[in-house]
């Protein structure tokens, strides 16, 4: 019986081992199964990133902590309200265009990424049809053009964005990446807010006086303009009039430099084809053709 009791001990312990290492075995290969689904949900993500976002996205990336929380249920910007509010997301980069200058990173800290979702959050969505002079907005107020983009990732790892860009008065565009286009506002607020951060500014006579040089990027090649080309550039800038609401296919850009240490940035279209339309910051100009050839070596 001593024996028997002895033998049954020893496969008791055999079968005891053979269950553990069995029941490793399978844990491991879990481990490698959910690894390997994990890395194929992450490279399926990135890949079916825009390329245009993935652009957006090596400017610049903030932090992991900027957490958009609350009661939110969706997994995309939806509409309550007749405002919108985003779903809980991480909002992952925001970057500026403007008539002179391309796609660029805004540095904002957390305290102003979450003042600028607010704000979005509380401008009401004009109605379809309505029109801006019931906003106090009269036909021909010149339009402003500063545009924002927010990438952000929501909670099932979903990489989207949405485009908000300044119009007339105190309305803004709004707009996601399947096109759909809304107006908002008026929100005075959130109009500072991107001009002061995108560093808006229509330029004045008094500014193109105090330009002292400039350095023009064309044909791949970079060149200073003659002090006489910028004194008659200076001069022939002063009389552009004829602001419009859209620039044209540029290929030439400028910086022009200050007495006061500011800079101001310049796109043109110089050639036969080009449009001639120019930038300076905030404004655009047509038939600027004399002002652009200015800026030719």
């Amino acid at each position: 019986m001593n024996g028997g009791t002895e033998n049954e001990k020893k496969y008791s312990y055999i079968a005891i081992i053979l269950i553990v290492f069995l029941f490793s075995a399978c844990q491991k290969k879990e481990e490698k199964f959910n690894s390997t689904t994990k890395t194929s949900n992450s490279t399926e993500s990135t890949n079916s990133i825009p390329d245009e976002i993935k652009s957006l996205l090596a400017l610049g990336k903030y932090d992991d902590t900027i957490e958009i929380n609350g009661e939110r249920d969706s997994f995309s910007i939806i509409k309550k309200k007749q405002k919108f509010l985003f779903p809980k997301c991480r909002i992952l980069s925001i970057s500026y265009s403007t008539f002179s200058e391309d796609s660029t990173f805004l540095s904002l800290n957390k305290k102003e990424i979450l003042k600028l979702i607010d704000l979005i959050e509380n401008s009401p969505i004009l109605k379809d049809g309505d029109s801006l002079s019931n906003y106090g907005v009269k036909d021909d107020t010149q339009e402003k053009y500063a545009k924002i983009c927010i990438v952000y990732k929501n909670s099932r790892g979903e990489v989207q964005n949405v485009w908000l860009n300044t119009f007339k008065g105190n309305i803004l565009h709004f707009y996601d990446s399947q096109g759909e286009d809304y107006r908002i506002g008026p929100n005075k607020k959130l109009v500072k807010f991107i001009m002061k951060h995108t560093g808006y500014r229509v330029l004045s006579t008094t500014d193109f006086n105090k330009i002292e040089r400039i350095v023009v990027k064309y044909n791949n090649e970079e060149y200073q303009l003659s002090a006489k080309k910028t004194e008659q550039f200076i001069k022939a800038v002063k009389k552009l009039d004829k602001r419009q609401d859209e620039f044209h296919d540029y290929n030439l850009t400028a910086l022009a430099y200050t007495s006061d240490g500011d800079m101001y940035h310049i796109k043109a279209g110089l050639g036969e084809y080009s449009e001639n339309d120019i930038a300076i910051e905030g404004a655009c100009y047509e038939e600027a053709e004399n002002v652009i050839c200015l800026l030719e070596k």
